[in-house]
C-alpha cells in the first residue's frame, strides 16, 4: 500500500511526537531530581562484605579512596544493605599511617592528615582498616608508630586471603 503524502505527513507527525514523548518519559525518570541508584545490582541482598586492599603511594590518592570507602558504605546503607566493609593497607602506604609521621615531606603533611582524618570516620562507623606487618617492616614502621585505628597484621596478604575466604569481595586499589 502506497502512503499519500498526507498521510505520510501524518505518520512523521506520529512518529516524531512518540519519540519526543518516550525521550520526556526517560528525562523524568532519570532528570535532574532523580538520584542514582544500584537498585538491579543489591536486588535481593540484605548484605555486602567488601575487603579494600589498597596499595598507593600517593597520599591525595588514599585519602580520595578512603572517602570513597566511606561513601560506599554509606551508599548500601541507605539502599538496605548493610554494610561489612574492611580496608588493608600493604606496601609503602603504611608510612602514612603513623602518630609522628616521620618521613612524610612537608608537601604530603595535608594529604597525609586526610589520609588519617579518613581512617578515624571509617573507624567510627565501624569499618576495620588494618596495615600489613611486612610493609611495615619494610618501611621501619613499628606497630606503637600506628595511628589508634589502624590494626597491625603479620601479612595483609594472608588477611585478604582470609577474608575473601570467608566471604568478602575484594576491591583492589593500585
Amino acid at each position: 500500500m502506497k502512503l499519500t503524502m498526507p498521510h505520510r505527513i501524518v505518520a512523521l507527525f506520529l512518529s516524531l511526537f512518540a519519540c519526543a514523548w518516550l525521550g520526556t518519559a526517560q528525562a523524568a525518570e532519570q532528570g535532574p531530581g532523580s538520584k542514582l541508584n544500584d537498585h538491579a545490582a543489591l536486588a535481593g541482598l540484605h548484605e555486602a562484605k567488601g575487603l579494600f586492599l589498597i596499595d598507593i603511594n600517593d597520599p591525595n590518592r588514599v585519602a580520595h579512596v578512603l572517602k570513597v570507602v566511606g561513601m560506599t558504605r554509606k551508599g548500601l546503607s541507605e539502599q538496605g544493605v548493610k554494610p561489612h566493609l574492611i580496608v588493608v593497607f600493604v606496601g609503602p602506604a603504611v608510612a602514612f599511617l603513623t602518630k609522628d609521621r616521620r618521613g612524610i615531606g612537608y608537601m604530603q603533611e595535608r594529604a597525609v592528615s586526610q589520609v588519617q582524618h579518613e581512617i578515624d570516620g571509617l573507624a567510627h562507623e565501624g569499618v576495620p582498616v588494618e596495615a600489613c606487618g611486612i610493609a611495615m617492616k619494610g618501611m621501619d614502621v613499628s606497630p606503637k608508630d600506628l595511628i589508634p585505628a589502624v590494626k597491625p597484621v603479620g601479612n595483609g596478604f594472608i588477611s585478604v586471603i582470609a577474608y575473601q575466604a570467608k566471604g568478602y569481595s575484594l576491591v583492589p586499589v593500585y
